[in-house]
């Protein structure tokens, strides 16, 4: 379900570091099957697929079906997968004092135990990136804020009631930000840990970006 009121004026500390941390919201429930399978992603196992391709690799190791989710929303063009891009398959760290100084040298990433994932695909002449983010502590959606921020054009202050309605809101609910460009959804998980996405495009229309998310999002659902 696609909300395009999701500006509601909550309250929330704007991003100031690129590493936003708000209170994670877990779902848990269905089949705990392999991620991207058309089962809901389980984080740990999101981190083992993503271990083997470090930064850079050469296919996307959750097998959306692009091409599929394009024809579902009425996207025309042939789809050619990008290389993927991944972080977070090894560093989690158990301290929590660290995780919450500001002034430590955990990452992002590390901060939430989390796993980040970008797989790039060309649909005609559009690029296509969907961001994929578990995290075993906190909300993974805040350590993409930067990149979805840029990619949107969103101005700071909404960034932070952005992904607080990503993060406390109904499971695939499909929630646009800036331009329209960016839509992001958190998704239904099993075992510890909390999961979102988000979909990005160069020239789609906001409301082909958003159906596009959803029904990205209802592949690993």
């Amino acid at each position: 379900m696609i909300d395009w009121q999701h500006i509601r004026g909550r309250t929330l500390a704007v991003l100031a570091t690129g590493a936003l941390v708000i209170t994670a919201v877990s779902a848990c429930g269905g089949d705990d099957g392999p991620s991207g399978s058309g089962k809901r992603l389980n984080v740990e196992k999101f981190r083992q697929q993503v271990r083997p391709i470090g930064e850079h690799g050469t296919v996307c190791p959750l097998p959306y079906d692009v091409a599929a989710a394009a024809r579902k929303v009425h996207i025309d063009g042939t789809v050619t997968p990008g290389e993927p891009a991944a972080s977070g398959a090894e560093g989690w760290s158990d301290d929590e004092a660290a995780a919450r100084d500001p002034q430590s040298n955990l990452t992002p990433v590390q901060r939430v135990n989390g796993v980040a994932l970008t797989c790039s695909y060309r649909v005609g002449a559009d690029k296509i990136d969907v961001g994929t983010y578990g995290a075993r502590r906190g909300f993974p959606l805040n350590i993409a804020l930067p990149v979805i921020q840029r990619d949107s054009n969103a101005r700071s202050a909404v960034l932070g009631p952005f992904a607080d309605d990503i993060g406390t809101g109904e499971p695939q609910r499909v929630i646009p930000v800036g331009d329209g460009h960016v839509a992001a959804v958190r998704l239904r998980v099993t075992g510890p840990g909390s999961a979102a996405m988000y979909v990005s495009s160069e020239t789609l229309t906001p409301e082909r970006v958003a159906d596009l998310a959803g029904a990205l999002a209802g592949q690993l659902d």
